[in-house]
């Protein structure tokens, strides 16, 4: 680049940054061949309806063949209760702020070396009703310049637009001119109006830009891609709804490589998609994107199509999101996914699943009734990604007890059960199926009567005047048999 090159850019650089920093033109600019006048307007509209969106034009006109512009500093002015404006594109790199309610700053230039002339586009405009009544759109030129950073001389023109209720009037613009997506149209002839939701789609730096307009809350607005491609995966489109009425600016790109600032998904993914937005994921209700991949990448990286699976990064990792194969074709299949926001996404093969192993531990062989028993058992995962397995215990098939553990990739936990040991009898212990052995449950033991030592010193001798037991039996026979000794004597 050559001497005189660089210090025409850095010029029009100078003019970009003043302006844009300090807000007011900048003196630095130079006024040398300076050329005849050209006029800065607002143009292309004339009324729009409440709640409706207008497409104005702010423009330089009567631009001399002599300047060309290489770098502006707009001021458009408006009243804010009755309109409101923003940029909607531009040819040049533009930059807007609002340093005030009902002024749009739009600062711009490009590093051509030869600006625009004649009559020149500066921005497109999107005037919005927002309640009736008649406006003024002012322009206040701080800065309008050729490439070489020479001031052009200018005029300035106002514009009026008329706001109407209703959703019947307004917006002047043939819409079939529009590249928009009606989607929903009208309110159905509310008092106030609808406005229509409008989507504008341009290849910006290295992707898609989308521009969405009065979004219906709950509805889904659908946005076609074009171009969105890398590796093998097409992104069809994405379905966007939010919470609220609201715009979002959407700038999407699919890349080879994880974005700088973002951690890569664990694997070999088969392209990633970044799409940068200005709207909050709180205002977000879900995204639903269509993605395309070759046969021809399935088969070369020997995929299932049904193990593919859409990340999304955040909140500082990557988690999976639910997706489907919707079609299968001889060249493609199609896949559908549902995220709660935007962010960073990554399509890529499922990991294997998490895996298990359980080892049992500890267990007593016996027990008395009563007792309370420890069994332990160490759980690992031994697959590649986190999860959740339950690990129950059973004493003869019958659970008993459970625990739930939330495990990492090589992660070991023990854990232990508490069984009551509540009846006699042998019982097979298991954790997860995993035999831990078998409990011998015995009654409890009753301590057995002290027998009593016959004395062997000897006693006096008593009468027993007691009732005869099994002794007093043994007497009478006695008595019997001397009666009849004692009879047998007196016979002859």
């Amino acid at each position: 680049m050559s001497h005189l090159e660089l210090a025409r850019r850095f010029v029009v650089a100078a003019v970009v940054c003043s302006v844009v920093l300090a807000g007011v033109a900048p003196a630095a600019v130079s006024t040398a061949g300076a050329a005849s006048s050209a006029t800065v307007s607002v143009a292309g509209v004339s009324s729009v309806g409440v709640d409706e969106t207008a497409t104005a034009t702010l423009r330089a006109a009567d631009v001399p063949a002599s300047a060309g512009v290489g770098a502006f500093a707009v001021n458009v002015t408006y009243d804010p209760s009755v309109v409101s404006v923003r940029v909607a594109e531009s040819d040049f790199a533009v930059e807007t702020a609002a340093p005030e309610p009902g002024v749009l700053r739009v600062v711009g230039y490009t590093d051509a070396r030869t600006g625009r002339t004649g009559d020149v586009a500066l921005a497109a405009l999107d005037v919005t009703g927002e309640s009736a009544g008649d406006a003024t759109l002012g322009v206040e030129v701080d800065t309008l310049a050729d490439a070489d950073g020479s001031a052009i001389t200018r005029t300035t023109a106002d514009a009026s637009v008329e706001v109407s209720g209703g959703s019947g009037s307004g917006d002047d613009r043939d819409d079939s001119d529009d590249d928009t997506d009606d989607d929903g149209g009208s309110s159905g002839g509310s008092g106030s109006g609808g406005a229509r939701t409008s989507v504008r789609t341009s290849v910006s730096g290295g992707g898609l830009a989308v521009d969405i307009r009065n979004a219906k809350p709950g509805t889904p607005v659908d946005v076609d891609f074009s171009d969105v491609e890398t590796g093998g995966v097409r992104v069809d489109g994405l379905s966007l709804t939010l919470g609220a009425k609201s715009d979002a600016r959407l700038t999407v790109r699919a890349l080879d490589s994880v974005p700088d600032g973002t951690p890569a998904l664990d694997g070999e993914p088969l392209s990633y998609l970044d799409v940068a937005h200005d709207v909050d994921d709180s205002a977000v209700d879900g995204v639903d994107f269509t993605l395309s991949v070759s046969a021809a990448t399935l088969s070369d990286r020997g995929l299932d199509p049904a193990d593919l699976r859409l990340y999304r990064y955040s909140d500082g990792e990557w988690r999976a999101l639910s997706t489907s194969v919707v079609a299968e074709t001889d060249g493609e299949v199609r896949l559908t996914a549902a995220s709660p926001g935007l962010s960073v996404f990554a399509l890529a093969p499922a990991p294997a699943e998490a895996a298990f192993a359980v080892t049992t531990g500890s267990l007593p062989s016996s027990a008395v009734v009563g007792d309370s028993v420890t069994v332990t058992a160490t759980v690992e995962n031994t697959g590649q990604t986190r999860g959740e397995t339950t690990v129950d215990l059973t004493v003869d098939g019958a659970v008993r007890d459970s625990r739930t553990l939330d495990l990492a990739p090589g992660e070991a936990r023990t854990v232990e059960f508490a069984v009551a040991a509540d009846a006699v009898g042998r019982y097979d212990v298991a954790v997860a199926g995993v035999s831990a052995g078998s409990l011998q449950v015995d009654a409890e033991e009753t301590p057995t009567p002290t027998a009593t030592t016959a004395s062997t010193e000897s006693e006096p001798a008593t009468t027993d005047t007691r009732t005869p037991g099994f002794g007093a039996v043994s007497a009478a026979l006695a008595a019997a048999l001397a009666a009849l000794v004692a009879l047998a004597r007196r016979r002859p």
